[in-house]
């Protein structure tokens, strides 16, 4: 897997290449009546799509299949779905499994996922309905840390926890005022726009009651009143701020930990690319059955944490554009190992932050290439199939593994309100 020097070559296949695609997030979905699971791809490409990967034989589809189409972006609403000069990433972007309390597994049950075309996030009922989860969002520009409410912006990665909970990413330009010269008037003071990221929380989102399949058409046009109205009153936490891009989260093996995987600027304004662990506030009386609805707890920002692991060195050189886009991916194994991506390639770490590989996944020939796409990872999963999955925009590769995905509990779940 490495050698002594911590620098490895991995052998990853090709299993889906797509130059048109914007590929996103992945995950991984076991199927009880089929007996096995496969792999969820988001495109969030035009007005996205989640296609469906999997491997098996007879009647059993083979390779790539459509899961989900118009995934991100279908009623013109809040962004223009088939404006071929739009955003490319007006589709789907993050997704997670809402599995409900004592579920057989953590990966079956219901899908969540970012419309980033519709500004919301929803989840997939079993009549093919779409349940507005969230709207609205605390603004990260207000004075105070995000007083106001607005439309979410750029959602990105979301993480369903084993309480019940959804965490996910959302980033706005926030105006902020350039250091003023001695000689400068106050109001003179110019103003740049500046990229923050936070991350979200919703607690209990599994007592979000579904919506009807028509009340679904109709949920496309909802504001945040409409759905207070209509539907149900979502309370979003502002949890974590000061990331200039947050770019993935995880739940560690001891479920009172996250990691989180974020794009900072030292003092210096110099782009650094690290990985927090942080844990949390919720269960520092050390209950991790947390039957008691959880207390709300004060914002906090990142940049006064402590850095589990400093990525920085992996990345090449950046503007301010790289900043604000690129990250790392992360996934975990059974053993409580984190998997963290860089243009190229991967590291392994232990629980401690200590660099046990690193592991370069594309060849000298993609390395060279003036495709960026094919050198930046966007996501990474550990399948119950005995693979590891990388995607990057245009192409998801798998590595065949010895560890195994770690498994969440399920009977830590808040109970479904009846």
């Amino acid at each position: 897997y490495h050698d002594n020097d911590h620098r490895s070559r991995g052998k990853l296949d090709i299993v889906i290449l797509d130059k048109n695609a914007s590929f996103y997030d992945l995950t991984w979905v076991e199927d009880a009546e089929l007996g096995r699971g496969y792999l969820l791809v988001s495109d969030s490409s035009s007005n996205g799509k989640v296609w469906r990967y999997e491997t098996g034989g007879g009647l059993i589809p083979i390779g790539k299949s459509l899961y989900l189409d118009q995934s991100g972006c279908r009623s013109n609403i809040w962004t223009p779905c088939h404006d071929t000069t739009c955003s490319v990433d007006a589709g789907s972007k993050g997704m997670a499994i809402q599995f409900v309390r004592d579920e057989k597994r953590f990966d079956m049950g219901r899908l969540i996922i970012v419309e980033n075309g519709e500004k919301r996030i929803v989840r997939l009922e079993q009549d093919g309905a779409r349940t507005p989860l969230v709207l609205n969002v605390p603004s990260l520009c207000q004075d105070g840390g995000g007083t106001g409410s607005r439309r979410l912006n750029n959602p990105g990665k979301i993480m369903y926890t084993p309480f019940g909970d959804l965490l996910f990413v959302d980033e706005e330009y926030c105006k902020v005022p350039q250091e003023q010269n001695e000689n400068e008037d106050e109001d003179e003071t110019e103003s740049i726009m500046t990229l923050k990221s936070a991350i979200y929380r919703i607690k209990e989102v599994v007592n979000i009651p579904p919506i009807t399949f028509q009340q679904s058409r109709e949920a496309h046009a909802w504001t945040v009143q409409d759905m207070t109205s209509k539907h149900v009153n979502v309370n979003v936490e502002l949890l974590y701020v000061g990331a200039q891009h947050a770019s993935d989260m995880i739940w560690d093996k001891d479920i009172s930990l996250m990691y989180v995987a974020a794009s900072i600027r030292n003092d210096a304004q110099e782009c650094r690319f690290v990985i927090y662990k942080i844990k949390d506030e919720d269960d520092e009386d050390g209950d991790n059955e947390k039957e008691e609805s959880h207390q709300d707890i004060a914002t906090k920002n990142l940049t006064e944490l402590d850095i589990f692991y400093d990525l920085t060195p992996f990345f090449p050189p950046t503007n301010n554009s790289h900043c604000n886009m690129y990250g790392s991916a992360l996934t975990i194994d059974h053993q409580g190992r984190i998997y963290a991506t860089y243009p190229g390639g991967l590291v392994l770490l232990d629980q401690e932050g200590e660099l046990m590989a690193s592991i370069q996944v594309v060849d000298n020939g993609m390395m060279e290439s003036s495709d960026s796409s094919i050198m930046e990872p966007t996501a990474l999963t550990i399948g119950n199939d005995g693979y590891l999955y990388m995607s990057t925009k245009t192409m998801v590769q798998r590595m065949k593994i010895k560890t195994k995905v770690l498994e969440q509990p399920t009977n830590l779940v808040v109970p479904k309100l009846q």
